[in-house]
């Protein structure tokens, strides 16, 4: 038995290893979590105050406008229920679009760095622009769970774009449906 343990428990150190490191390096991106069966939720912050949230799915987002509610209220909730409590806040206070077609440009330097992100809804034109996403690090823990997600610039508004799924952040690419990259001096 002692010489099974002793083969059989290295064995599954190797084995599992890449495994673990295979987990930590997922990432998700704005546009790419749209793709996923049951779309995704963002959270646009200002502070630790949820003023819109933003669902992701497909081809198309739908934006809620919630007023201030503590991100806390959400936390632990997945997509779904999210959704429902924000059709609960009241229809009196939530506006909602309808959901639109988006577009997503990158922002790159000659060397095709990405900067930021561009989104819009409906057309590309000035007036479309949702938001524009900058510095995918951003990281924000409520209740003892953490969220990640942008720096986000919204007509001069500052504030932080996150994700309700717990995954790291990082730029879209060009591979991804309704994206486009524009090098910087072409935006």
């Amino acid at each position: 038995m002692k010489k099974f343990k002793k083969i059989i428990v290295p064995l599954l150190v190797v084995l599992c290893i890449p495994l673990f490191l295979a987990g930590c390096g997922s990432k998700e991106t704005f546009a790419d979590s749209a793709q996923n069966k049951n779309g995704e939720i963002w959270f646009a912050l200002n502070g630790n105050t949820v003023e819109n949230i933003f669902y992701v799915q497909k081809n198309s987002i739908t934006s809620y406008e919630i007023g201030n509610h503590k991100l806390s209220f959400f936390t632990g909730k997945n997509n779904s229920e999210v959704l429902s409590e924000t059709k609960k806040i009241g229809s009196d206070k939530v506006g909602s679009s309808e959901a639109e077609p988006y577009t997503v440009k990158l922002i790159t330097d000659d060397n095709s760095k990405v900067l930021k992100e561009k989104v819009y809804a409906g057309g590309t034109s000035e007036d479309d622009e949702l938001f524009t996403l900058e510095n995918p690090n951003v990281k924000v823990k409520v209740n003892g769970k953490f969220y990640y997600g942008y720096n986000a610039n919204a007509d001069g508004d500052k504030g932080k774009l996150i994700s309700n799924s717990g995954k790291q952040v990082t730029f879209d690419n060009d591979k991804t449906n309704n994206v486009e990259q524009v090098n910087q001096e072409n935006d």
